[in-house]
């Protein structure tokens, strides 16, 4: 499937996907009421399976923990914001208030971390079907943790499970920085599509590149 997107259609996408990045710290700094700043410094265009991998290497195959929204539009997959474990509760710990025991977190943590992926997440997909002109609908966010190649490849990740058994789907998985509250914490966001629906995000970045949309 990556082969079918060239280096044009991998630089508007890139900057598609900043744009919605930016425009979900956005919601995150009226959150928190403190600046925010999110920045993508790369997107990999990989096959979901290739994510998987790439994300086990990332938690050192560790646990992580992610928050996880299903969405249907003109193409339909599943969108992910992940961390490996100790950094969630790191970024947790920084919007509570670093006086939060450790030992509590975790009866905050599952509440906090879904209340951010919902703004992150709603924010991008959100600005990424304004910018392509399209109507995209989401599920409720899902708190999920566990080894990272498996929240990847289906274990429990509801319209997830198709794309990453496809190897020919696409993940455009992106490495985010976030600088809150003085503290610079790093995740990621994963795109996962099957391949029909990849097909349809592709022809859709094609029309808004030679102005169609």
């Amino acid at each position: 499937m990556t082969f079918l997107i060239g280096d044009l259609e991998r630089d508007a996408i890139t900057e598609l996907l900043n744009i919605a990045i930016g425009q979900a710290a956005a919601g995150l700094s009226q959150l928190v009421e403190d600046e925010v700043r999110l920045s993508v410094p790369f997107v990999d265009f990989l096959t979901p399976d290739q994510a998987a991998r790439r994300l086990d290497i990332e938690t050192k195959g560790g646990d992580a923990v992610a928050v996880r929204q299903h969405f249907n539009g003109p193409f339909a997959g599943d969108i992910l914001l992940l961390f490996p474990e100790r950094r969630s509760l790191d970024l947790v710990r920084h919007m509570l208030g670093d006086e939060v025991p450790l030992s509590q977190l975790t009866e905050l943590e599952q509440e906090a971390l879904q209340e951010v992926g919902n703004i992150i997440l709603n924010g991008c997909l959100g600005s990424l079907a304004n910018q392509l002109n399209m109507r995209v609908e989401s599920s409720l966010p899902t708190y999920l943790r566990g080894p990272g190649s498996r929240i990847l490849a289906g274990g429990g990740v509801g319209g997830a499970r198709d794309a990453a058994t496809d190897s020919q789907g696409l993940a455009m998985f992106l490495h985010v920085d976030f600088a809150l509250l003085n503290k610079d914490i790093d995740g990621y966001l994963a795109f996962i599509m099957d391949i029909a629906s990849a097909e349809r995000f592709v022809d859709a970045v094609r029309a808004y590149l030679d102005g169609r949309i």
